[in-house]
């Protein structure tokens, strides 16, 4: 199809025969569909997922059904390739409808919302650092591709010694791993002030729609709340003005990135995410950190190995202050 079709010829192309529908949906997403006033429209469209922008400001994401949920997101066998940028979308009755014909069923919806675990289910300091260990190890067996992940070497030792990137690797990346290796020292001590004061030089770098310095710091404050949550006494992270990073950050990255990352900061993001620190801190016997790397690393072209090198960067000060 041309840009030159016009809308009217697209609903003649849609089947009635199969209502598509809504099966699961995250918590944030399901508050903005049951506003009253909702409407929006379609400012980034795949084949995997299509992002809606609110009249009112926020951000929710159209996935297909093999993705996992997301606080933001809703799950549906829609052939989200008959979505494209520019569609307005409503909701009217128990649909939810776009200007292309296209109408989704919202009434067999199941909400999606995870909370942190708390001190009562954490497992001994002991176990949670041989677990992080045990994380940091296979992320580096297992790592690939051009991403944050090719900082995770220096992750292993306290020297923070020179070491060379492949050749191939992309002058964003480049950048981002010297970065992330300044931040290391005051990933170690846990200092939550001094990392968010230098993160302003990763926000918004790297391409895409959710830059690969978002998805860093991102990843960091997840899993330094999480750690807070489950260990209060420990005190493994403290100070930084979270609010204040979002405040800044807004006009240096992509609404749809800065969106993700205030779920971030607030301890929401993908199911693996909570999976992962969820698995790491709550008291079973069994811990599969294989599953857990190629979990995360399938979020993305990039975004689940920068994310959780953001989250090994926040439990260093488990791994290093004894």
């Amino acid at each position: 199809m041309t840009h030159s079709e016009t809308l009217l010829a697209w609903p003649s192309r849609i089947s009635s025969s199969a209502r598509p529908k809504i099966r699961l949906i995250g918590a944030k997403a399901d508050c903005y569909l049951s506003s009253p006033e909702f409407s929006g429209q379609v400012i980034a469209a795949g084949t995997r997922s299509a992002y809606i922008a609110t009249d009112d400001g926020n951000i929710l994401a159209a996935c297909r059904q093999d993705q996992r949920p997301h606080p933001r997101s809703f799950l549906t066998d829609l052939d989200l390739a008959t979505l494209h940028v520019g569609l307005r979308t409503w909701t009217e009755g128990t649909d939810l409808r776009f200007s292309n014909g296209i109408s989704l069923n919202l009434t067999e919806r199941r909400v999606w919302n995870r909370q942190p675990q708390t001190a009562l289910t954490a497992v001994r300091v002991q176990r949670l650092r041989s677990r992080c260990n045990e994380l940091l190890v296979t992320a580096l067996d297992i790592h690939g591709g051009d991403n944050l992940g090719l900082a995770l070497p220096f992750f292993t030792s306290q020297t923070d010694a020179s070491r060379d990137l492949p050749k191939n690797t992309s002058p964003l990346v480049d950048a981002g791993v010297e970065q992330v290796r300044r931040l290391l020292p005051q990933c170690r001590r846990g200092n939550l002030e001094s990392v968010l004061q230098l993160a302003d030089q990763l926000i918004g770098l790297g391409p895409g729609l959710t830059p690969s310095g978002d998805d860093f710091i991102g990843g960091l404050i997840f899993m330094s709340l999480h750690l807070n949550a489950a260990y209060p006494a420990e005190r493994w992270w403290e100070g930084g003005d979270i609010p204040a990073l979002l405040t800044r950050s807004e006009p240096m990255t992509s609404q749809i990135s800065h969106a993700l990352l205030t779920d971030l900061s607030e301890g929401q993001s993908h199911e693996s995410l909570h999976d992962l620190a969820d698995g790491l801190v709550a008291g079973m016997e069994g811990f599969d950190a294989i599953i857990h790397v190629r979990r995360l690393s399938e979020i993305g072209q990039s975004s689940g190995w920068d994310m959780l090198t953001g989250m090994l960067a926040a439990l260093l000060p488990v791994i290093y202050r004894v």
